[in-house]
């Protein structure tokens, strides 16, 4: 058996899966106010998508299983502009044959940037643009398994959110964003993604959210690779359903879960996560 190294995947955001930040995502902060996210997160696969969509099994007593966490920290710099951070804790378990079990773990590719309010309409929707950069945290070739690419990149988004039309439903909101990631290396990859999120109060205090991701790297270098942030040619659509609940103005936490149906050259995988939201 071939024995292929599959290493960790962040749920999230990341990423670029995305999480569940809906209570902030593409609006402003605000001035001199700071938001604080830490995200735990699980993952789990054992099949893959070959590059025609095909399902192809794993082979037996074979399997992935990876845990994350994370910290989105943001800071109003003014009524517009945002100065915004991610820094993951990365830590992974591979089965690549029974009894063979690879672990790794450390810190993953920290994001750092801003993001400044276009336009807000009626201060009701707002329309944004975050500019970030890509920072590898660890060396290239740490540990048994990379833990990324080991590329510096840059990260460009345009996002749009707001509360839904009145038309549409009487309350609830909505999120859409359009990224586009390029990371310097002759192999690149340029990585482009949409997610749309739609969310909708149940109750005072809580709340379902629906995310929808479509997700597509593009390199020279077609090579399978279960690792999501070492991989460079492939694509997915991942739905994500989510539940949060409001315990103060400034606290709330979520949970979510999601399933990869679809992809080329990537995982079959499903997962969730938990977050809080603290707003100073």
């Amino acid at each position: 058996m071939k024995k292929t190294f599959t290493f960790f995947f962040l749920a999230s955001l990341f990423a670029f899966f995305m999480l569940p930040l809906k209570t902030f995502a593409g609006f402003p902060i605000g001035k001199y106010r700071n938001v604080v996210v830490p995200t735990f997160s699980y993952y789990h696969q054992k099949d893959r998508f070959d590059d025609k969509d095909h399902v192809i099994k794993g082979a037996p007593g074979t399997g992935f299983t990876s845990y994350s966490s994370s910290l989105y920290i943001g800071y109003g710099i003014s009524r517009r502009l945002d100065l915004i951070a991610t820094i993951p804790y990365l830590y992974q378990q591979n089965v690549i044959a029974p009894g063979n079990k690879l672990v790794d773990a450390g810190l993953g590719d920290m994001t750092v940037g801003v993001s400044y309010n276009l336009v807000n309409f009626n201060y009701v929707r707002f329309l944004s643009v975050g500019v970030s950069a890509i920072v590898p945290l660890y060396k290239s070739y740490d540990g048994v398994s990379p833990l990324g690419l080991g590329n510096y990149g840059t990260e460009v988004k345009l996002m749009y959110c707001g509360n839904l039309p009145k038309d549409v439903a009487s309350k609830g909101y909505f999120n859409m964003e359009f990224a586009y990631r390029r990371y310097y290396d002759t192999q690149g990859p340029d990585q482009i993604s949409f997610t749309g999120t739609v969310g909708y109060p149940i109750t005072k205090h809580n709340q379902l959210s629906l995310d929808i991701l479509l997700f597509r790297s593009f390199s020279s270098n077609k090579a399978f690779n279960n690792n999501i942030f070492a991989a460079r040619d492939y694509s997915f659509f991942k739905p994500q359903l989510n539940f949060g609940h409001t315990f103060t103005r400034r606290f709330s936490m979520f949970v979510g879960g999601f399933y990869i149906p679809f992809g080329v050259n990537t995982g079959v995988g499903y997962g969730g996560s938990v977050l809080g939201v603290i707003k100073i």
